[in-house]
């Protein structure tokens, strides 16, 4: 399976689907991987280069010792696009992931043509209170509840063989950048820099969400200049899992391939 290995030393694994002159990124949430794009990706056309990296600490990726940053995070994706040979594409984030899409196209806006952020980390972070930690520490380390958790972020998914596949790779391979990430997002604030964001930006908020709230994608819409955003009544947190055809669908009108 492909891998890349970045200059802060760091192995990165991806998936790769598709070739063509435009390039779509896609990037997972916490306590995710690469697989819970495979099913959004089957329905992307094949003319498009689609690229669906492991961040650290997840799937298969390396991981080294918390702590890291949502920047540290971003310029990891920024250092693959190089390594893969990507100057510019079409960027989406899932949850975490949209927030590690926000700081990327603040760091980096050349690279990023188009943004879409589904049921995004908010600009302003999105703060875990310390006594819940706890409660993740115990996920942690018992795999049954870490699913159950996991469970109530895709409410809405099919039971079906994919459901289980993400599960049991989220729990064995990324369960350890759960609260790493969690850290990161306590202290991210983009509220000034995404202003000054130029490229066209389209946010999907799945409203069966009880993580991220209607009230954070809207100030997240008011934050970045232009931005769009849709509202998915029947969906919840995790569009890539609940609704990839209708999801990938989307991205192809957006970017117009």
């Amino acid at each position: 399976m492909p891998t890349v290995s970045l200059p802060n030393g760091l192995r990165i694994f991806y998936r790769e689907r598709g070739q063509g002159g435009k390039t779509i990124l896609l990037i997972h949430g916490n306590t995710a991987s690469s697989l819970w794009w495979e099913r959004v990706m089957a329905h992307l056309p094949e003319n498009v280069r689609m690229l669906a990296p492991d961040l650290r600490g997840c799937g298969d990726s390396d991981k080294p010792a918390p702590p890291w940053s949502i920047a540290d995070l971003a310029e990891d994706i920024y250092q693959f696009t190089q390594a893969v040979g990507v100057q510019r594409c079409f960027v989406v984030g899932h949850s975490l992931g949209g927030g590690v899409a926000m700081q990327l196209a603040v760091a980096h806006p050349d690279l990023v043509e188009r943004l879409v952020l589904i049921n995004s980390a908010p600009a302003e972070g999105l703060v875990t209170p310390p006594e819940r930690y706890v409660q993740l520490e115990a996920a942690v380390k018992m795999p049954e509840l870490l699913k159950a958790a996991l469970a109530l972020m895709m409410p809405t998914a099919p039971k079906d063989e994919f459901y289980q596949r993400v599960m049991e790779e989220s729990v064995q391979k990324s369960a350890g950048a759960l609260i790493p990430n969690g850290r990161a997002l306590d202290v991210m604030n983009l509220v000034e820099q995404v202003a000054g964001l130029r490229a066209p930006t389209l946010i999907i908020y799945g409203q069966k969400d009880g993580l991220v709230t209607l009230d954070m994608m809207e100030r997240t819409r008011d934050q970045i200049p232009g931005a769009q955003l849709e509202l998915w009544p029947e969906v919840g947190h995790s569009a890539p899992v609940e609704a990839p055809e209708r999801l990938a669908k989307r991205l192809v009108k957006f970017f117009g391939i």
